[in-house]
């Protein structure tokens, strides 16, 4: 049986992310269905700015959206909670698309990863919070069922279990399992997650959907153009070093509103393209020039033809996961290996990713691209941390 925190308002703490005086990071995952073309499982941190405190359930469902970076539809999210002293503190989200119709293996082997996750990081319990528009009762008794087999297998308290039809002010929430609580969900864009979350500069998407635009391929007459232009235009016998000075002075001259034209996009490919280069500016991602440099890297992910987006689509993969977007993590490596499937560095990422791999254990190849960067006689921007 599903064994509830109360029946009463439940007190969460929502701790910041990163360098958090609580100790701990507030880890974020979320799974495709593996039907899907995208990869099972996107860890992160929640960056946030301090603790926030989650009055009650409805308080609790409407941060989700804060908390995974966008607003999840026909979903299983799992708040996953540790009940330390004092108020129980949210220390993971994890979200996996809900089966068509009854649960199968692939959800049987989706929920086992889920919950692997759970006692490898140690969580005390948690709370399942069922997104569907759909009246499918039976599918949702079961889901919860098999969650709370695979939980309890681990050592992990199933303490509650919602279902809302989708995550928007005023649609009616209710408890499953015999839950008495029910209510009304408050504003999500006012919650006082989805505020923190907004002070510290992340975005919050209004589906997946938007979050896969922003990677999105240009139409493939206009890629197929650039293609070309990379067929016929002569290479250049540039140093590694010239390479990597032409990609960060490009940055620079983007974030100060001049975007590449043609001709520079297919310079900007064959340099990313050198693994000696590619590697130095991974150390871009732990600096104060991450967020502009992410911007080149979504422009070159767009406009850029396979295989030559897989580079500059890892970039952002690798950036997006060190600095704690998970989903943003997902969404790049799967434009990188759709257009690459033999890329290592984006195949290395998505394993760490879909295992659960905290964002701090692939801080390394940060470092690796400063030595690298060191090597080609090139000074790169401090990091943020003394990484």
């Amino acid at each position: 049986m599903v064994r509830f925190l109360s029946t009463g308002p439940a007190k969460a703490l929502v701790a910041a992310a990163g360098r958090s005086v609580h100790g701990g990071m507030v880890l974020a995952m979320t799974t495709m269905h593996p039907e899907q073309p995208e990869r099972p499982g996107n860890p992160t941190l929640m960056p946030g700015v301090g603790p926030v405190r989650i009055g009650d359930p409805g308080d609790l469902i409407a941060a989700i959206p804060a908390m995974l970076g966008f607003r999840p539809a026909r979903s299983l999210v799992l708040v996953c909670l540790d009940e330390g002293d004092g108020p129980a503190r949210v220390r993971a989200v994890m979200r996996h698309d809900l089966p068509d119709g009854a649960v199968g293996p692939l959800d049987r082997e989706a929920i086992e990863r889920m919950s692997l996750v759970c006692e490898r990081e140690d969580i005390d319990a948690v709370i399942a919070v069922i997104v569907d528009a759909g009246r499918a009762p039976g599918m949702h008794r079961a889901v919860v069922g098999e969650l709370e087999l695979h939980l309890s297998g681990r050592g992990v308290d199933l303490v509650g279990a919602l279902v809302i039809p989708e995550i928007a002010e005023g649609r009616p929430w209710r408890g499953l399992c015999g839950d008495p609580r029910r209510g009304l969900l408050p504003d999500p864009v006012s919650s006082s997650v989805a505020l923190a979350q907004v002070l510290g500069g992340r975005a919050i998407r209004s589906s997946r959907e938007e979050l896969e635009a922003i990677v999105a391929p240009h139409p493939d007459r206009e890629r197929a153009g650039l293609a070309e232009l990379l067929r016929e235009r002569p290479a250049r016998r540039s140093r590694p070093r010239d390479e990597l000075r032409l990609v960060l002075a490009r940055i620079a001259e983007l974030a100060s509103g001049h975007a590449p034209y043609r001709h520079e996009l297919v310079d900007l490919a064959r340099a990313l393209s050198n693994p000696r280069v590619r590697d130095a500016l991974l150390s871009l991602a732990v600096t104060a020039e991450a967020d502009a440099a992410e911007q080149l890297w979504i422009l070159l992910a767009r406009a850029l033809p396979d295989p030559e987006r897989a580079e500059p689509a890892a970039l952002l993969g690798y950036s997006a996961y060190a600095r704690g977007d998970g989903p943003m993590a997902g969404v790049a490596l799967v434009a990188a290996l759709e257009a690459n499937p033999r890329h290592r560095l984006a195949g290395m990422l998505d394993a760490a990713l879909q295992s659960g791999m905290r964002p701090e254990a692939i801080s390394g190849l940060a470092v690796t691209g400063f030595d690298e960067a060191a090597r080609l006689g090139v000074r790169m921007p401090p990091p943020i941390y003394g990484g």
